[in-house]
């Protein structure tokens, strides 16, 4: 009777020192990943920190108005070269302004497109119609010219 319970002792006691052996191979992988991992981090610090006072210098006003000086050909602008919003033309009174146009104009829109399509060219964009929720209007947007 001893024999049985000795040989299931021995067992058991190689099995745990197999597992202990396992977890300490495991703990020694885990620690020189988190080595590896630390030296990354402080590398990661390091170029950081080079690149933040890279930045700082390279985006100092003074140096980069030497540069413009340098490289660009910018003078000061006149007084003769700013304008108003009332010195600008207005549109043409005789060209479309994209106002909306009839069915049958839309129809025939749509089967030059498909022509289009048909022969190999891509279709044109189109406009389509919003679906509106109940309540809601439909505002048109205007070229800011009253007729």
């Amino acid at each position: 009777m001893r024999w049985p319970i000795t040989i299931i002792v021995l067992l058991l006691v190689l099995a745990v020192s197999l597992g202990l052996y396992r977890l300490e191979s495991e703990v020694q992988q885990l620690e020189r990943e988190l080595t590896v991992a630390t030296a990354e981090l402080a590398d990661s610090r390091r170029n950081s920190r080079i690149l933040a006072a890279e930045l700082s210098f390279l985006s100092q006003p003074s140096r980069l108005q030497a540069l413009a000086r340098r490289h660009l050909e910018l003078r000061p602008l006149a007084p003769a070269q700013i304008g108003t919003l009332a010195s600008l033309p207005l549109k043409a009174e005789g060209k479309k302004t994209g106002a909306l146009k009839n069915k049958s104009d839309l129809k025939n829109d749509r089967k030059k497109a498909r022509r289009k399509v048909r022969r190999g060219n891509p279709p044109l964009p189109g406009r389509k119609p919003v679906k509106t929720r109940r309540g809601q209007r439909i505002v048109m947007a205007s070229s800011g010219e009253r007729s």
